[in-house]
């Protein structure tokens, strides 16, 4: 068993911050914007082979992690961040973009109500909605594009989460091709009982 940071969780993490930091960059998503996040996933992945090069030799298991990365990572990922990216581009959903003048008139609206409020007959439960507005008027935009970005954030965690089950199925894959190391001998030498037992088993 590898440590953490060599497991597909942690590796998915590392290639999604990668792809994150790049992605915001790129503009309206097509299949040129997949193709060039697929490149940017392959240099994280080669920076994680490289360091992986460190501890051990096991090319199997790094092609197995890639595997997981392409086949499973990237696709939900590209779903969720398409998703994400078209809100971006379209500020979030926001009237007039969260500008200025947007802002004043939340803060206007509540200026209002508070008026019509103090007017008329309304239930009690009423009366703090205008002064709530007129408060949170101002930082509104802020406020739905935070909850996005969280809900964003959430569902990339999830994706992370996920992937300790995969891990578990590619620690549990042994391929065929790769024979049992031989037994040592007495001598430090391959044990020749071993090498005539596999053969018999063959």
């Amino acid at each position: 068993m590898y440590p953490d940071e060599f497991r597909l969780p942690r590796v998915s993490e590392h290639v999604l911050a990668w792809l994150e930091r790049r992605r915001p960059g790129f503009g309206e998503w097509d299949t040129r914007v997949e193709g060039a996040l697929r490149a940017e996933a392959r240099l994280a992945l080669d920076d994680v082979a490289r360091r992986f090069a460190e501890l051990a030799a096991d090319a199997s298991y790094v092609s197995r992690l890639e595997h997981g990365v392409f086949s499973v990572v990237l696709p939900r990922y590209f779903q969720l961040a398409r998703e994400h990216h078209a809100l971006q581009r379209r500020h979030y959903g926001l009237w007039r973009g969260g500008d200025l003048v947007s802002r004043a008139v939340y803060t206007g609206v509540g200026l209002v109500l508070a008026v019509v409020i103090a007017l008329t007959r309304v239930p009690n439960w009423l009366e703090p909605l205008p002064f709530a507005l007129i408060l949170a008027g101002p930082f509104l935009p802020d406020m739905q594009e935070s909850f996005l970005e969280r809900r964003y954030r959430r569902q990339l965690a999830a994706l992370v989460a996920d992937m300790a089950g995969e891990q578990q199925q590619l620690e549990a894959y042994q391929p065929l091709s790769d024979p049992p190391e031989p037994l040592a001998g007495p001598d430090g030498r391959p044990d020749s009982r071993s090498d005539s037992r596999s053969k018999e088993r063959s």
